[in-house]
């Protein structure tokens, strides 16, 4: 769930089988925006594929032009980023699409990222990937590597990319090297599908949806793309492949945050990554980072500050569990943040 830049009246849901609603504000129900069903491959269930993400352009009030990122059905669930724009109703979305910028191959029905994001710092369109799918990143063929460490792959990397031309361009500072995709920002990493960007700072917050035993949060500052987020050699700040005895040999960006999977009731399993908040409404969450887990469906937050995340001794006493799963968070025009559940509903979060 997002709101369009110039537009805060409006929030526009992403839905999985690929249709975008609107709400205005003060209406009873959400309208349909953007209907792509047709374009978007979508098995129901807990699947992993389908409309996966939104990103307005930062000049979208003047110029209309916004992005979806989604499964193909033509090719049974490729990476499609395509370009559509607003129609002449501000409700309304024309339904054709302008522009694909970028089409990728996914082997697996899972670990296909998710988020789109437009940066406030340097206005370049990002995108997650995950690592292709299968577990233990080793796909077809069972290559040593894997794909997250693979710089000739854009599986398993978040990708940052101009779209002010179509082709699009590559930005200056992006990696680069023999072989090495020019499309990359950072890499090592299994399954980003949800990240986000520090409306104030720029900061960029990557949860990254471990393996079996540890999800991890990657907080970078701005502008300092080019990290190696460790994935397969380590699940969040713990060796991977190998077990044991692994080197990062300085090479690896350790998470900022991470949390185990055992030890609970209802235990976690997958992390989800939120929004910092920037909202009037919790005055003392200010600056603060929500985050969740889709299985337990718990919510905390963390701070950032001075090249370090703090989070509460104790994680059971932050903000609670909430009884369902957890499959994304948004952010409105003002900086208040949402809560989404998988069974259909989204919440915001208020002071009580």
């Amino acid at each position: 769930m997002k709101s369009a830049p110039g537009d805060p009246a409006r929030l526009f849901i992403v839905t999985q089988p690929g249709r975008i609603l609107v709400l205005d504000e003060g209406a009873a129900e959400p309208t349909t925006f953007l209907d792509i069903q047709e374009l978007v491959m979508f098995t129901g269930g807990n699947g992993e594929r389908g409309l996966l993400g939104l990103a307005f352009h930062p000049n979208y009030e003047a110029n209309g032009r916004f992005f979806v990122h989604y499964s193909d059905k033509p090719t049974g669930g490729d990476t499609r980023v395509v370009e559509f724009k607003r129609g002449e109703r501000p409700d309304v979305a024309d339904p054709t699409p302008v522009a694909t910028y970028l089409e990728q191959a996914q082997p697996q029905r899972n670990h296909n990222g998710g988020s789109l994001e437009f940066s406030p710092v340097d206005g370049f369109l990002y995108l997650g990937l995950g690592d292709g799918g299968s577990s233990n990143d080793r796909g077809p063929g069972h290559s040593d590597i894997g794909n997250g460490q693979d710089l000739t792959t854009l599986l398993g990397k978040v990708l940052r990319f101009d779209v002010s031309t179509h082709p699009y361009s590559i930005p200056e500072g992006n990696m680069a090297g023999e072989g090495v995709r020019p499309e990359i920002w950072d890499y090592g990493l299994r399954n980003p599908h949800r990240f986000s960007f520090d409306a104030c700072t720029g900061d960029l917050y990557i949860a990254d949806v471990g393996q079996g035993l540890w999800e991890e949060i990657d907080i970078e500052p701005a502008g300092q793309g080019r990290k190696n987020y460790g994935w397969r050699l380590m699940e969040g700040a713990h060796c991977f492949t190998p077990a044991e005895g692994c080197d990062p040999q300085g090479l690896i960006t350790l998470p900022a945050a991470e949390y185990a999977h055992a030890g609970r009731v209802i235990e976690d399993c997958s992390v989800t990554g939120g929004y910092v908040y920037r909202g009037s409404r919790i005055p003392w969450l200010r600056g603060s980072y929500f985050y969740g887990d889709f299985c337990s469906g718990r919510i905390w937050t963390l701070r950032y500050e001075g090249g370090a995340a703090s989070t509460p001794v104790d994680r059971t006493d932050d903000l609670g569990s909430f009884g369902f799963s957890i499959s994304s968070f948004g952010q409105d025009g003002a900086g208040e943040v949402y809560v989404i559940d998988f069974g259909g509903t989204v919440y915001r979060v208020d002071a009580e």
